[in-house]
């Protein structure tokens, strides 16, 4: 196998760059992207591998609806629409590991992919293969590993799902989602059971054995190589007007763990969704992309709650100044109650009277000061 330059940069623009040639025992550091082109002159900037912070990507097994179906990257964002937060047709998705129906699968924003490339090839470095960094170290089948880099871990789980933590969170991580022995790499933190503790080395020599044995690339698609050299960085534009987004996953830092974490409660969410979608509509018979279908039912819907929560939704938006802070809804009695508040106590009544034309609705006011609260009960006309 061909040389390459490891180099992991911090999600963060002022934090370290971890770089290394492949098989060498020595591992250096830059201070910051600004840092980045000083490995430009190196023999092997033309061959970098870029190894993203595993807090930056997004884990997923997926069980493919039919039998023999080819894991086609493009179905997966609508697979797993429901046990992710935000818009999810800009995730960019790679194949780790199939075996039949059953697929292991890694995503990255692909704006936030396309940023990270463009400020590799500024500052004069081709990148030819990129990888979740935390999801190559070593790991026993059914267990789990850690590893600590200055002040945050590693993590690793098998199958095919990996993450970043502080000291903090780890213990939390590792309780939650540990199915069997837990090897540590170094010092482990307070709290924290390790099955096996063997002695340090950096994370990014203990990656390069799996490394070699790896044949995943994150480049292919719109990122491959091929298609990066013949399009001549036509995504640039795109890229800069998105740094105001991107600047706040840099902002987010290792804590995206907790959401990583939890990611492991995906079955028990989708099939509680799945339950409640089904209580309203009793003919809906899907159980993928929930989202779609109910909107779908909702627009066709001549009466129910939906209905009563769009026509209170008119009126609170004519009203700004005052919150709906908790609905429910009593489904034997037809009968909606509402917590509301507001600085301006006038508004309370405005609502109520605004919303006679469709509601029968009586207030009884809970505080007599600023911020003022009421019980709102009532039912729809």
């Amino acid at each position: 196998m061909k040389k390459v330059l490891f180099i992991r940069p911090d999600s963060q623009e002022d934090g370290k760059i971890w770089w290394c040639e492949s098989g060498s025992e020595q591992v250096e550091s830059l201070a910051g992207w600004g840092a980045l082109n000083e490995l430009s002159s190196h023999a092997l900037s033309r061959q970098v591998c870029l190894l993203l912070p595993a807090s930056e990507t997004i884990f997923r097994h997926f069980t493919l609806p039919k039998k023999g179906l080819s894991a086609n990257t493009a179905q997966f964002s609508w697979l797993a629409e429901e046990t992710l937060l935000g818009e999810v047709d800009t995730l960019h998705w790679t194949v780790l590991n199939k075996k039949g129906a059953e697929v292991d699968a890694v995503a990255i924003d692909a704006e936030r992919l396309r940023h990270w490339l463009a400020l590799f090839a500024q500052a004069g470095l081709n990148v030819v293969q990129v990888l979740p960094d935390a999801w190559l170290l070593p790991v026993s089948e059914g267990g789990g590993t850690i590893v600590k880099l200055e002040e945050n871990y590693w993590l690793r789980f098998s199958p095919c799902t990996a993450g970043e933590s502080d000291a903090v969170l780890l213990p939390l991580l590792i309780n939650k989602c540990r199915a069997g022995d837990l090897c540590c790499y170094g010092e482990a933190p307070e709290g924290l059971e390790i099955d096996e503790q063997l002695e340090w080395q950096h994370p990014m020599m203990l990656i390069q054995p799996q490394w070699q044995r790896c044949r995943v690339n994150l480049l292919h698609g719109e990122f491959s190589v091929h298609h990066a050299s013949t399009t001549n960085f036509r995504h640039a534009k795109a890229v800069m007007a998105g740094l105001a987004f991107l600047s706040i996953g840099l902002l987010i830092g290792p804590r995206v763990g907790m959401a990583w974490m939890l990611t492991h409660q995906q079955n028990e969410v989708r099939q509680e969704i799945t339950t409640v979608a089904q209580h309203y509509f009793p003919n809906l018979r899907q159980t993928t992309n929930l989202k779609y279908y109910v909107e779908q039912n909702i627009s066709k819907a001549k009466k129910g709650i939906f209905l009563q929560l769009e026509a209170l939704n008119q009126v609170k938006q004519t009203l700004p100044a005052l919150e709906i802070n908790n609905v429910e809804y009593d489904e034997t009695q037809n009968q909606l109650t509402l917590n509301v508040k507001s600085m301006d106590k006038q508004s309370l009544q405005d609502f109520v009277a605004r919303s006679a034309e469709t509601f029968e609705f009586s207030m009884q006011p809970v505080s007599g000061d600023a911020p003022y609260t009421a019980i709102i009960t009532g039912s729809y006309k």
